[in-house]
This record gives structure tokens, sequence and C-alpha cells, in this order.
């Protein structure tokens, strides 16, 4: 007969689950915990194979998908927020690698307190103009170098909109050595309430990254990364290819919202960056549509052409924004996208866009 256990939030690791192994002695054994159990765990609510994401609140329809066979998880709505078993304890408690492999070993309790998923010791709280000060430091520490200008040229763009837009770039090696030089400075506990530790991630895979700051106010209120390599590698090789600091409560190139009356709204950094490098008002999205209604409000007495991508997120997202601008009165266009094409493989092939006066686009 079965026993019967307790899934809650504060259900402890006890040798009574055969499922989840009290002490795993391989990093191997440990990616290989049920993910369902460790989410339960976390404090997330699951249902089925579907969790409430504990990324962007409030999620109303659970958006963050828990695979099975792979015993992986990926949000549908923040880029960047996704992985193993291990990326999930280090997201959800903000702990680093170590830490959250001490969690899933040892079954160690330290980061959990009686209500679930919340520190023991609580993370700092940063003032969002320390946070924005540190993050723009950070920033200053990571100048645009060969591989990245190289890796965008072949995406169309040029230097000189990279300049503007203060892109930057790190290998695995000189991220470390920020990181060091950062945490040595202010302290680990700050750096991680700032989530300059997200992208760990990519130094442990070996890979070089993009920065792409997301400003308002003209000051930098988080930090979208991007590794170099396309979906397909990404795929393969099992890594992410997006971290961000925090999920960005921002547009990219938000600033240019109240300076334009048509604006050209994107799918992510490259394709924004590519639409202003052709004239157009653009701004981006910051991740894969998990749009705050409140944002809509901002298009108010604007016309907005979108600029999704052609794949069937892209268009789900089309008709839900279409439909909510409408709901508003604020007039929507949209840009038709050949299929499976974004609108940076668009531009570059010579594909024409329309008037960014008039915001008139291809039918």
């Amino acid at each position: 007969m079965t026993q019967k256990r307790e899934v809650g939030p504060c259900a402890s690791w006890g040798p009574a689950s055969r499922e989840v192994p009290l002490i795993s002695n391989t990093l191997e054994e440990i990616k290989e915990i049920p993910i369902q159990e460790v989410a339960r765990r976390l404090g997330l609510e699951v249902q089925g194979q579907l969790a409430r994401c504990f990324s962007h609140k409030p999620d109303r329809n659970p958006s963050l998908r828990l695979n099975l066979n792979k015993n992986q998880f990926h949000c549908y709505v923040c880029r960047g927020v996704g992985g193993s078993v291990i990326d999930l304890v280090m997201q959800v408690l903000g702990i680093d690698f170590q830490e959250a492999i001490a969690f899933l070993k040892d079954g160690d309790r330290r980061f959990l307190d009686g209500r679930g998923a919340e520190r023991a010791v609580r993370p700092v709280a940063l003032p969002p103009e320390r946070k924005s000060a540190l993050l723009d430091a950070f920033m200053q520490a990571a100048p645009m170098e060969d591989p990245g200008i190289q890796y965008l040229a072949s995406r169309g763009i040029r230097k000189e909109i990279l300049d503007k837009m203060n892109v930057g770039f790190l290998s695995p090696d000189r991220y470390l050595s920020v990181y060091r030089r950062f945490r040595d400075r202010y302290g680990l506990e700050i750096i991680k309430a700032a989530g300059l530790t997200h992208f760990y991630l990519f130094a442990k895979q070996q890979l070089s990254f993009l920065l792409f700051p997301y400003y308002f106010d003209e000051k930098v209120r988080s930090i979208q990364a991007r590794c170099l390599l396309t979906k397909e590698e990404a795929e393969t090789r099992r890594v992410k290819r997006f971290a961000m600091t925090e999920r960005a409560a921002v547009f990219y190139n938000h600033d240019h919202i109240s300076r334009a009356k048509v604006l050209f709204l994107c799918e992510g950094e490259i394709d924004t960056i590519t639409m202003l490098q052709s004239g157009f008002p653009a701004i981006g999205s910051p991740g894969t549509w998990g749009f705050d209604e409140q944002w809509l409000d901002l298009f108010l007495n604007k016309t907005v052409v979108l600029c999704l991508d052609a794949d069937p997120a892209g268009k789900k997202a089309a008709s839900w924004l279409g439909e909510e601008l409408h709901r508003r009165g604020i007039l929507c266009l949209k840009i038709h996208l050949p299929a499976g094409c974004d609108i940076n493989d668009y531009i570059k092939r010579g594909g024409y866009v329309g008037s960014a006066q008039s915001g008139t686009t291809e039918p």
C-alpha cells in the first residue's frame, strides 16, 4: 500500500519519500530529483504539470510548465526563467549554485521557514536608486567587445546603435572577474539583491553574453543578458539563452514612449534595435509577452504597430494585444511577417515595413 505523504510547502525531505532521496551523492542524481516534488517543497502552487510562476505576479493562469520527461521547468511569460531542478532552487530562493546543491543534496532547510519558500534570513532589499547605481556600474564594467560586435553585425546591426543603446558584453572570465570585484566591494548579499549573480549560469557553461540595460527615467532598472548561441544550439546543449537581473517592469527603450505618437512594439532587444536603426520609434517587450495590463494604458492617444514574431507565441500575443488595445480605443496595426520570421530577419532580407511617421505597414 502506498504511504500517503504531505506535499504542501512545509513538507520535509524525509525518508518516507521514495521519489526524493534524502541524500544524493552526485550532480546527476541531484538533477534527477523529481521537479514536481522540488516545486511543491519550494511553496509553488503546483497543478499537474503547471505551477504559478514565482517570478511574475499575479500569475492568474499558471504559466510555469514542469516538464516531467526532461525534469526541467520553463515559464511561458518570463524570459530566462527555466532550467533544471538546481536552477529552480536558485531562482526561487535567490541563492547561488553551491547553496542550491547543498539544499538539494542534504535536504538543508536553512533557507526555508514555516511558510515554505522564504529565506530564514530575508534577502537584502535595495532601494531603487541604489540598485540602479549598482547596475549602471556593472554596465560600465562590461564594454562592448569584438565578439559581440561581430555577432550583432551578422544580424545586420551596426556599432553606432550599440553605443547609443549602451549594449555591453562579457566573456566568462571577464564576468567572473567583475563578479569577484563587485562581491568584494559590495558584499555577496548586495549583488544577489541586484540580480547580478543570475549571469553565473553563462560563466558555468563557458558562454560569452551580451548585456541590454533597461532604462526608465534615464536610470538602469534591470539588465537582460543573452548568450551568443542560436536557439537550436541552446536546445542541443540544454542551456538557457537569456538571464535577467529581475523581471523588467518597463519596456526596452521605455523612455521613448513619451516622445512618440507612433510606436513599433517589438519582441525583445535585438528586434527593437533593428527597428531603431532603421529609423522607427521602437520599444521592446521584456519577455515572452508577460504584459501587465496597466502597461497598455501607456499607449493611450498613440498608434501602436505590432512587430511580433510570426510563430505561434507571437501570433497569440498579437491577437490578445490587438483586442486589448482596441478595447481601449487605441489604434493598433500589425506587420505581417513570413511564417517563422522575426522583424530582424525580415528587414535584413530587405523586407518593406512602411512609414515611421504614419505607422503604415505591409498588408
